[in-house]
C-alpha cells in the first residue's frame, strides 16, 4: 500500500525539491526514449489488456488507483496501491482456438516498497502445417509468453514510481525469438480529491534472439493518463492518452480519409466508472484507434467500445469485461484476485 506519513509533502521542502527533480528527470527520459522509438515492432500480444477493469475502460488505463493487482500490468507504479500478499489470475478469449492467460503475486517489502511476479501466456492452439503446394504435413503449435518482475516505491504521500522487467519468448513451430523489455511508470494520487495522474513508458527493449537476421524493437508506447471521481456522485471519469510517440509516421495519418478529429482522437481512450455500492463497479469505455482500425467499411460497428463490471467482497476481487481487439472476434476478459 502507498506510504502515508504524518506530515504532508508540502511541509517538507527537501522532499518537494527531490520530487520536482525526479519528475523532471522522468519526463526528460520519456521524451528521449520516445524519440528513439521505431515504428516496426514485434510481440504485439503485449498490447492486449491484462486487467478486466482496464479492458472495460476502452482496453487500457494507467491511472485508476484501485486495490487491483492486475492493474500493475498496465502501470507498475500502481502496485503501491495494492494490498500485499494477493494472488491474481486472468483469462482472455482472443481468437477461435487462441486464449490468453495470466497470473501474478505481489508482496510488500517495506512500508514504502512492493514487488510482484507475473506471467502472461498466449496460446494459438494447434494449426495445420502445409507445404508450398498446400499439402498437409502435420500440425504445429504457436505461443507467446512473458515473465515479469515489478518493483514499486512510494516516493511520498502522493507520488509513486514503478519499473517492470520482462523476459519475452515466442515460438512458432521451428521459429522462435527471445526479447528483454522494461516498463517505467510514475503515478500521482490524491485520496482526498480522488484525482490520479500517470506517465508511462511501456515496452522499452528489443530482441536478444530474432526470428531471422533482423533484430526488432518491442511495441514501444508512451502514455499519459488522468482519472477523477466526482465529489458528490459515485462516478469517475478517465482519459488515457496513448501512442504519444507516433504522430505522423503511420498510414492512419497519411490516409486521405483521416480528418483532424480522427488524427486528434486517435490518441484518446475515454472511460467512465459507476459505483453502485462501495464494493461494486460498472464501467464503459471508447477507444477511437481500435474503432478506426477494426470497423468494417459501410457497416456500423461497436469496435472500440467496451463494457465491464466487478465486485470486491471480503478478500476476493472479481472483474469481467467485454471488448474487441481483433477484426474477426470479440473478447471476454476475466480476473479474480484473492488476498492470502
Amino acid at each position: 500500500m502507498r506510504f502515508s506519513s504524518e506530515k504532508a509533502l508540502y511541509l517538507n521542502p527537501k522532499r518537494f525539491i527531490f520530487m520536482k527533480r525526479t519528475l523532471l528527470a522522468f519526463i526528460t527520459t520519456l521524451l528521449f526514449l520516445s524519440a528513439q522509438a521505431q515504428d516496426r515492432s514485434v510481440f504485439q500480444f503485449l498490447n492486449l489488456p491484462s486487467a478486466a477493469h482496464a479492458a472495460a475502460l476502452g482496453g487500457d488505463n494507467i491511472s485508476i488507483s484501485d486495490d487491483d493487482p492486475m492493474l500493475t500490468f498496465h502501470n507498475p507504479a500502481l502496485l503501491s496501491n495494492v494490498t500485499g500478499g494477493t494472488l491474481s489470475l486472468g483469462y482472455m478469449s482472443y481468437l477461435q482456438g487462441s486464449n490468453k492467460a495470466g497470473a501474478a503475486y505481489n508482496m510488500d517489502l517495506s512500508e514504502r516498497s512492493s514487488m510482484a511476479l507475473g506471467v502472461h501466456y498466449l496460446g494459438f492452439g494447434t494449426m495445420k502445417q502445409t507445404d508450398a503446394q498446400g499439402t498437409e504435413m502435420g500440425t504445429f503449435s504457436a505461443k507467446d509468453m512473458a515473465l515479469m518482475g515489478t518493483y514499486s516505491y512510494a516516493l511520498s504521500d502522493y507520488w509513486s514510481g514503478g519499473v517492470t522487467g520482462k523476459v519475452i519468448y515466442s515460438n512458432y513451430d521451428v521459429v522462435y525469438s527471445l526479447a528483454l523489455g522494461v516498463d517505467l511508470g510514475l503515478n500521482y494520487y490524491d485520496p482526498e480529491s480522488d484525482f490520479s495522474f500517470s506517465l508511462l513508458a511501456r515496452q522499452l527493449g528489443g530482441q536478444v534472439l530474432s526470428y531471422d537476421e533482423m533484430h526488432e524493437p518491442l511495441p514501444f508506447n508512451l502514455l499519459a493518463g488522468f482519472s477523477k471521481r466526482l465529489a458528490y456522485a459515485p462516478v469517475r471519469f478517465s482519459l488515457t492518452l496513448t501512442d504519444l510517440n507516433h504522430w505522423s509516421s503511420d498510414d492512419f495519418y497519411n490516409s486521405s480519409d483521416a480528418s483532424f478529429k480522427d488524427i486528434l482522437f486517435k490518441h484518446f481512450i475515454l472511460g467512465v466508472d459507476l459505483f453502485p455500492t462501495e464494493y461494486t463497479w460498472i464501467s464503459a469505455g471508447y477507444n477511437h484507434l481500435l474503432h478506426s482500425e477494426l470497423m468494417t467499411p459501410g457497416k456500423r460497428s461497436l469496435a472500440g467500445f467496451s463494457l465491464g463490471a466487478g465486485i470486491n467482497v471480503s478478500r476476493i476481487n472479481i472483474g469481467v469485461a467485454y471488448g474487441r481487439y481483433h477484426v474477426v472476434a470479440n473478447s471476454l476478459t476475466m480476473n479474480i484476485s484473492y488476498t492470502l
